[in-house]
Order: structure tokens, then C-alpha cells, then sequence
């Protein structure tokens, strides 16, 4: 009887300290993420203020050394390609916001795998190696 109590005892501590090596890690994930979030949306602003400053003196330039039929071509041009650019810039960040999110929500599967190991829902035969 006390084997078992023994046995039970290492279990449920064992589980215990998994658990809380598993929420450390997603602490540790959410808080790197909000100070990723944080630093990305300051650094935006940063560009986003010095972009347009640029692009409008090279308006102003542009205008002053550019014949009229020239100007309409390269302000056009100019729109276009940077709207393309904008567009580029938007998939790139909703890739990478999906990016944590999956990494994230990975934390949480990894997490809700050990409870069922330590339920004994799981064994080590259903171990799933991740690359």
C-alpha cells in the first residue's frame, strides 16, 4: 500500500512540475511576443514617419527638375509601386502574425499532450516526433 502511495506521490509531483515548466515556457512565449509586438509597432511608426518625409521631398525635387508630360509618368509610376510595395509589406506581416500564432497555439498542444500522458489518456507509444 505505502509502494503505491510512494508511487502516486511521484506521480502527481512529477506531473506538477511538468505542468509548471510547460506554463513557465508559455509565459515565457507570451511575453516575448508582446515585447516582439511592441518593438515591431514602434519601428513601424519610426518608418512610416521618415517614408513619407522622404517621399515628399523627392516630390518636391521631382517637380522641379521633371518636364510636365515626364512628371505624370513618374509620379504614377511612383504611386504604383509603392502601392505594390504596401501590399507586399501587408502579406508579410499577416504571415508572420500566423507565424506566432501557430507557435503559440503548438505551446498549448505540446502542453495539453503531457496532461494526457500524465492522465494516462497516452502512452509512449503514441509519442509523435515534431520537426
Amino acid at each position: 500500500m505505502s509502494g503505491q502511495i510512494n508511487s502516486l506521490k511521484e506521480l502527481v509531483q512529477t506531473a506538477t512540475e511538468l505542468l509548471f515548466v510547460r506554463f513557465k515556457l508559455a509565459r515565457i512565449e507570451f511575453v516575448a511576443q508582446k515585447e516582439r509586438m511592441v518593438r515591431l509597432g514602434i519601428l513601424a511608426l519610426g518608418a512610416i514617419m521618415l517614408f513619407f518625409m522622404a517621399y515628399i521631398s523627392l516630390l518636391f525635387g521631382l517637380n522641379v527638375v521633371l518636364s510636365p508630360q515626364q512628371k505624370v509618368w513618374v509620379f504614377f509610376g511612383l504611386a504604383a509601386l509603392l502601392f505594390i510595395i504596401m501590399l507586399s509589406i501587408f502579406w508579410s506581416i499577416a504571415h508572420n502574425l500566423a507565424h506566432q500564432r501557430r507557435f503559440f497555439a503548438d505551446t498549448l498542444q505540446d502542453l495539453q499532450e503531457d496532461v494526457a500522458y500524465v492522465q494516462g489518456k497516452k502512452t509512449m507509444t503514441d509519442w509523435s516526433l515534431k520537426e
